[in-house]
């Protein structure tokens, strides 16, 4: 209660509403997607709670204290998003339960772990409310299921299914792939790599959108890409996609190899030097005149700076690296590690999508 107290007295000053477009935003190509004018963000550059401000040091005060976060934030944090889930017809629990019960899924870990691997530290972080982070089967059974929550909480007042709000979702960030290379991309992909791909929702729908290109599927987590073989398994294109175990810093792909580098809501579970890698190996491995995508939280977003007390401390608690995140200019960085043509899109109300091409 005193937390709370002190959170809601440091975000009292005054905060701007989220400004409705001038006009209604134009649709995108396929599916409905559509992209959020500029004018929808806020003119900060990162919300308060965030980074070195004196609110957000009064946040990580909060969740630095294990009896807070034990108690209340982390059972907090996952019950908010399976409520979500479930009150809009995702059966979250079933859905786990389900996975857990299937012996498949041991041996397509067994097939893909790399026991050579060895995980970075900032990667041992107990992410999203696990004690284990990434690194366990209950994150990977419930990883579905979490990403239509999320979707369903970007779009609240709308009258929409959570099929329908996964499908606007990743369909605003393809559509901002798809238009940035075709207007600087070196002709259509024949390679493209999903760096963090968990269990494989952006992959699919990034392989869906470039129907002749050979997909990578890779990420640092086996149980993700267990569940993610397990899901893919009869799905259209599915012959197209390989799961990879690997780290996004060092992919041991061959230079000059692949034609989009893709990170979708990866980088803010990462400090700013395992960015800023992930950057540099991209431009590696990025045939001349490549591109590299991102999506992820938007720390101009209206929506993500005037988020409630409660539940930017919960968001926080189950980010170890937001303040890093927040903080780090991400089209700086890309234009560091040699990219051209830099620029961010504003693809909902709370997440952004930043491109650049590789300088041929």
């Amino acid at each position: 209660l005193v937390a709370s107290k002190m959170m809601a007295a440091a975000s009292a000053a005054p905060v701007r509403a989220f400004a409705p477009p001038a006009a209604r935003p134009r649709a995108a190509a396929k599916r409905g997607a559509a992209v959020v004018p500029r004018a929808a963000a806020a003119e900060k550059a990162k919300p308060d709670w965030a980074g070195d401000d004196l609110l957000s040091k009064v946040v990580d005060l909060a969740i630095n204290n294990k009896l807070l976060y034990e108690g209340l934030m982390k059972p907090m944090a996952r019950r908010t998003l399976i409520n979500t889930a479930e009150k809009n017809g995702v059966a979250w629990r079933d859905i786990a339960a389900g996975l857990a019960k299937d012996k498949s899924l041991q041996k397509h870990f067994d097939a893909i772990v790399d026991d050579t691997i060895e995980y970075p530290g900032y990667y041992l972080k107990p992410f999203h409310a696990y004690a284990e982070g990434n690194l366990c089967w209950l994150a990977a059974f419930e990883a579905e299921p979490a990403t239509y929550s999320m979707a369903l909480r970007v779009y609240p007042k709308d009258r929409i299914t959570a099929d329908q709000a996964q499908s606007r979702l990743r369909d605003s960030y393809t559509q901002a792939l798809r238009k940035h290379h075709d207007a600087h991309g070196a002709g259509e992909p024949t390679t493209i790599l999903d760096v963090g791909c968990s269990v494989g929702i952006s992959t699919q729908y990034i392989s869906a959108e470039f129907a002749q290109a050979n997909m990578i599927g890779l990420d640092l987590s086996p149980y993700m890409l267990a569940v993610a073989t397990h899901r893919d398994k009869g799905v259209a294109g599915s012959e197209r996609r390989k799961w990879v175990h690997g780290l996004g810093e060092n992919t041991r792909l061959p230079d000059d190899s692949v034609d989009i580098v893709s990170l979708a809501f990866v980088i803010h579970e990462c400090p700013e030097k395992a960015t800023k890698d992930l950057m540099t190996e991209a431009a590696r491995v990025l045939k001349p005149g490549g591109t590299f995508v991102m999506t992820d939280n938007n720390p101009k977003s209206a929506v993500i700076q005037n988020l409630p007390p409660a539940l930017f401390t919960l968001m926080k608690s189950t980010e170890p690296h937001s303040n890093e995140y927040y903080a780090v200019d991400i089209e700086s960085a890309l234009r560091e590690s040699g990219f051209e043509h830099v620029h961010t899109v504003d693809t909902d109300p709370r997440h952004r999508t930043v491109l650049g091409t590789l300088k041929q």
